[in-house]
């Protein structure tokens, strides 16, 4: 099985509040903390719909070796326990566009932890989703720990601004914002005791998502 575990959220949005107001024409301050909380609702639905990384963040991806059927490995399209490393060149890691790759670790079975050199592989970020791939004459070290025997630390992301974002990405962050705050009777969007961000339940425009759509990532069926 595979694991992820969001370690550094983006620094900024890709849209400011002041472009969020005058989206929604709002000329006042008195709901700036509600458009500030639907800036970021928007972008994680957005992320999430897409199914990628927007302004550059870092991810820990966790992987299990274990006994089940050969195939039965991480590709980006299916989800299972790697049977033998042997048997696979890359590993695709999700929330495209890849940026780099900060390390590969491995762990033996008293949970000491062995970094792996990164002359070992390449990053491949030219590919959507992106890979790590194995060097010529390269071989995967194999984990002694079965569950969560392999971190891979890795920063997605199209760049640290929010100029770095497509335009049309912006633009449908935007609209949803809008939407939401009209409808905000309906479905109103806060932050919870631990200050999770609540999504807002209202039907997303179909106009957005058409926006949205040649930046989403398709899982092929398997």
């Amino acid at each position: 099985m595979t694991s992820f575990k969001l370690l550094t959220p983006p620094a900024v949005e890709p849209v400011t509040l002041d472009e969020a107001k005058a989206q929604a024409r709002v000329d006042t301050n008195v709901d700036d903390a509600l458009l500030t909380g639907l800036i970021v609702a928007a972008r994680q639905w957005a992320e999430s719909y897409t199914g990628r990384a927007f302004i550059n963040q870092s991810w820990q991806m966790w992987l299990d070796l274990g006994s089940t059927a050969l195939g039965a490995w991480w590709d980006g399209m299916r989800e299972g326990s790697i049977s033998s490393l042997n048997e696979i060149n890359y590993i695709t890691l999700p929330r495209p566009p890849l940026a780099s790759v900060t390390s590969v670790t491995f762990y033996d079975n008293s949970d000491n932890a062995t970094v792996w050199a990164a002359s070992n592989y390449f990053v491949d970020t030219m590919r959507e989703p992106g890979r790590l791939a194995l060097r010529m004459g390269a071989v995967w070290p194999v984990p002694g720990r079965l569950t969560n025997g392999i971190g891979i630390q890795y920063v997605a992301g199209y760049g640290n601004d929010a100029s770095d974002v497509p335009d049309v990405i912006r633009l449908a962050i935007r609209q949803l914002v809008a939407h939401w705050y009209e409808h905000r009777g309906e479905a109103a969007t806060a932050a919870s005791a631990r200050g999770a961000i609540i999504m807002p339940t209202v039907p997303v425009p179909l106009v957005i998502q058409a926006l949205l759509d040649p930046y989403r990532i398709r899982r092929l069926a398997v």
